[in-house]
């Protein structure tokens, strides 16, 4: 009789602690820091029941920990993030959540030899998390290290084919490496599996522009405005693929004036709308933008050439540097942009010699590149 009163009361314990471990159950879902970043007060108020609850293991409250850490990550409340996963860590250190959340929000305070650690503890706790080999590989790549950035984001994706982040990073590194077929084949993928992405459109039209192709890059442009309409180098790209497409100066000049509201120290949005209103036969602005610049530094002597402060040989002893990369970069714009005073004062023979420079010199990423071959084929 007494061991039946036992099983009768251990039964309806388990009756009454069933729906109780359901509901943590239910908030570690809703807590977790995974899928669509909405909502996150809901989120956060579902890990705090989980810490808060006395019948919660040091398993689920370092889960639940490690998820607001997370949710603190993308408020960039830093250091709520990072005392979350130092208590998660604490409770339970084979949390590889934690060690991957903790990354990241070292990594937002410009720590990143602490986040390569953590990053690195995910994966040894973690060998299959396509996430922290795709927060690996994209810290290696911010770090130039490309070889192994290459590694680790194509070891993400043969881990999750359908992870969009990570083809769109890879796809980032292989434009950065001139690698252009392969980068528009990852950025495809990438926006066929998430195609609510503004800067997988944005990078596809600077690949769409650099491949010749600008009716595809004002496309990208536009749907990359869409999504995100405050950024200012969308505007500013999609002027210059109207400007060099041909025909299209008035929307140019639009959308150049659209990126200086959105950010008024772009030098080269200045330099561009100018380029577009005197093309257009609209008077300067140049002069009066110029006053929110800084012209202290490049392009600088590009904005006094236009203004007609400096000659075009002044322009270009301006164009050197000591860094070979620079010097580069700054010669090959000084004869670009020379090359286009000289289209406006009617000199077409010093505009074609200049533009074949600039095609020469400007490494392929950059927009001067594809313009002055845009520049040559008209005028030849």
């Amino acid at each position: 009789m007494r061991s039946l009163r036992l099983l009768a009361a251990f039964a309806a314990l388990m009756a009454l602690s069933l729906p109780a471990r359901a509901d943590m159950q239910g908030d570690l879902d809703r807590c977790k820091f995974a899928g669509e970043f909405g909502k996150v007060d809901e989120r956060i108020a579902a890990c705090d029941r989980v810490i808060n609850d006395s019948k919660a293991t040091a398993q689920d409250r370092s889960a639940a920990l490690s998820s607001r850490c997370g949710w603190w990550w993308t408020r960039q409340d830093l250091d709520r993030a990072l005392s979350d996963c130092n208590e998660a860590i604490r409770l339970y250190s084979g949390n590889p959540g934690a060690y991957l959340n903790r990354g990241n929000a070292f990594l937002s305070k410009s720590d990143p030899e602490r986040a390569l650690g953590d990053f690195n503890a995910a994966i040894r706790l973690d060998p299959k998390s396509a996430w922290a080999y795709a927060a690996r590989g994209n810290l290696y790549k911010n770090k130039s290290d490309l070889d192994r950035a290459l590694a680790d984001l194509d070891e993400a994706i043969s881990l999750d084919p359908k992870y969009a982040l990570a083809l769109f990073s890879r796809g980032e590194l292989h434009k950065g490496k001139g690698n252009f077929p392969q980068a528009m084949a990852d950025m495809n993928e990438s926006l066929r599996l998430d195609p609510n992405h503004a800067p997988a459109y944005f990078t596809r039209g600077q690949l769409s522009y650099m491949l010749g192709n600008n009716p595809a890059a004002i496309e990208d442009f536009t749907k990359s405005i869409r999504l995100d309409a405050e950024n200012s180098a969308a505007y500013f790209s999609r002027g210059v693929a109207y400007y060099v497409v041909g025909g299209r100066v008035a929307d140019a000049v639009a959308d150049f004036r659209k990126a200086l509201e959105v950010n008024p120290k772009d030098a080269y949005a200045a330099i561009w709308r100018d380029l577009a209103e005197r093309r257009n036969g609209a008077p300067s602005h140049l002069a009066e933008t110029a006053k929110q610049l800084d012209m202290t530094v490049w392009p600088a002597p590009v904005i006094r050439h236009f203004l007609g402060e400096a000659n075009a040989e002044q322009t270009f002893a301006a164009a050197f540097d000591t860094d070979p990369k620079t010097k580069q970069a700054q010669t090959c714009e000084a004869h670009f942009y020379a090359g286009q005073s000289a289209l406006l004062n009617k000199n077409r023979k010093e505009a074609l010699r200049l533009f074949k420079l600039a095609a020469d010199e400007c490494p392929p990423s950059f927009i001067e590149s594809t313009a002055a071959i845009a520049e040559l084929i008209v005028l030849k």
